[in-house]
């Protein structure tokens, strides 16, 4: 009886330790199982977090580089808009007194560009020589039409008739001496008789009138005496 019952007590400390070992290896494994799970997820989600960020910050990069490309395409075109927009508004405000003066300036260009032509054989004896010039053109008017020639000093029409006389002969109105202006033989013919102060030459001047375009030089005469 005693010996039954020592070995009953040592099968069951045995079935328990077994037991016991067995429920111990379960729990080992599954924390095992456990752990790898967790350190699978830190490490992958490092990872993505990683990958995450540099896709960030290549976006912000690109981002970046086509706002200061944007920027330099704006600074350049800038400028080229703005000169734009003042050749626009200088065109705009220019004055029609301004316009008219270029085109009498572009008309004086072309006068002294072509070529004067000089004739010197004349049935007047009085008469040195004879220069034309296909080029002369009419000096401008603010005169309105039907267009009356005046020979009063001052007058807007004997203003514009010694403009023709400077076209003409390339001498402003300081450099010679005023002899005679007055009719050519007709309502739309002039003739001025001047002296050149600096060379002491005497000229005869022919003037006509160009509807809605003023006074036109048409031949110069240099003469012996006025």
């Amino acid at each position: 009886m005693s010996l039954n019952h020592r070995d009953g007590s040592r099968y069951g400390r045995t079935t328990k330790r077994k037991k016991s070992n067995l429920v111990l290896n379960v729990l080992i494994g599954l924390v095992f199982i456990f752990i790898i799970f967790l350190g699978t997820q830190l490490f992958f989600g490092k990872s993505d977090d990683k990958q995450v960020s540099t896709n960030e910050q290549e976006l912000n990069e690109t981002a970046g580089k086509n706002d200061d490309i944007a920027a330099e395409e704006n600074e350049e075109s800038a400028p080229e808009e703005e000169e734009e927009s003042d050749s626009k508004t200088a065109d705009e405000e220019k004055p029609a007194d301004e316009e008219e003066s270029e085109e009498n300036t572009d008309e004086n260009t072309e006068n002294e560009d072509s070529e004067t032509q000089v004739s010197e054989n004349s049935d007047d004896p009085n008469v040195i020589k004879t220069m034309t010039n296909p080029g002369w053109a009419p000096v401008g008017t603010s005169q309105s039409e039907p267009h009356t020639s005046a020979y009063e000093e001052g007058h807007v029409d004997w203003d514009e008739k010694l403009k023709a006389v400077s076209a003409a002969t390339g001498l402003a109105s300081g450099d010679y001496t005023l002899y005679f202006l007055g009719n050519g033989g007709s309502e739309h013919h002039s003739v001025a008789s001047i002296k050149n102060k600096a060379s002491g030459e005497n000229f005869k001047i022919y003037l006509e009138w160009v509807t809605g375009k003023g006074w036109k030089p048409t031949k110069v005469e240099q003469v012996k005496s006025l």
